[in-house]
């Protein structure tokens, strides 16, 4: 099983606008799709979380689309996805 690890918050922005890819499929992001890291959260009191907004049609919740965003450790930004 993976560590949980967490980016320090200068590491969450630094993450900024960079474009990603991922390199497994997970809660319908097939493989090889791509994204750009839009924000970062606290996890409190372990540190920073990044956020990535897929390159995907948006999806439809209601009468309203969002586009889908996923939260990453700094452990699973490392191990799933790479920057492209």
């Amino acid at each position: 099983e993976m560590k949980r690890s967490y980016f320090s918050k200068e590491q969450a922005e630094a993450q900024l606008g960079k474009r990603i890819r991922s390199l497994v499929e997970f809660s319908g992001v097939p493989v090889g799709t791509t994204g750009t890291v839009v924000a970062f959260d606290e996890i409190y009191p372990e540190g920073f979380d990044v956020v990535i907004e897929w390159d995907l049609a948006d999806r439809l919740y209601g009468a309203q689309t969002k586009p889908l965003r996923d939260w990453f450790t700094r452990g699973e930004f490392e191990g799933f996805l790479v920057e492209c």
